[in-house]
């Protein structure tokens, strides 16, 4: 959304008036609040206001002050003609609205960087996109200090096939059957 957008919908949605707006905008260089007219330029796309009241506006509108800011800031670089920064500044945006980003912004803790390579392996995405394997993995993950299924996949990936024939035999005879 452009950030003349964002200011105008914010405020008719806190149902406030460019004047009343205006004078709840206070800031140390700005005590009794900014002019409705400014305010007018802003909703226009004529005029993009400092940080220090793109905070101000984030404050009394109640919007996320990161999303405020990267509209601002693609704003003023809309006004210079740049098409690479403003290719730059979609990308970024698509990637803040990413909710995957936004879960990893969230966290408390930094992603493991071997996770992060870890997520780049096509088959690891398909397998952890797959419910089925998901909840497989996390149920045996869990029982790793009680069984050695680790282990025991390793031997079942390495056997030929005479072997995998003999293991479903012997499973099918002991009543558990899984297919092939």
């Amino acid at each position: 959304m452009r950030f003349a957008d964002l200011i105008r919908d914010a405020r008719i949605k806190k149902r406030l008036s460019q004047r009343q707006l205006g004078e709840q905008i206070l800031t140390p260089g700005r005590p009794k609040g900014i002019w409705n007219t400014y305010i007018g330029q802003i909703e226009k796309g004529d005029k993009i206001p400092s940080d220090e009241i793109c905070k101000k506006f984030a404050e009394v509108l109640e919007l996320d002050l990161t999303q405020v800011l990267l509209a601002a800031y693609e704003a003023r670089v809309e006004l210079t003609g740049s098409d690479e920064a403003i290719g730059l500044f979609r990308k970024m945006r698509l990637v803040l609205n990413d909710p995957v980003v936004q879960r990893l912004l969230d966290a408390e803790d930094t992603i493991d960087p071997q996770i992060l390579e870890a997520l780049t392996n096509t088959d690891i995405r398909k397998i952890m996109a797959e419910e089925a394997w998901r909840d497989l993995l996390i149920r045996c993950y869990r029982l790793k200090g009680k069984r050695n299924i680790l282990a025991l996949l390793t031997l079942v990936e390495s056997m030929s096939d005479k072997q995998w024939k003999g293991l479903i035999s012997m499973l099918d005879a002991m009543g558990l059957e899984i297919g092939e």
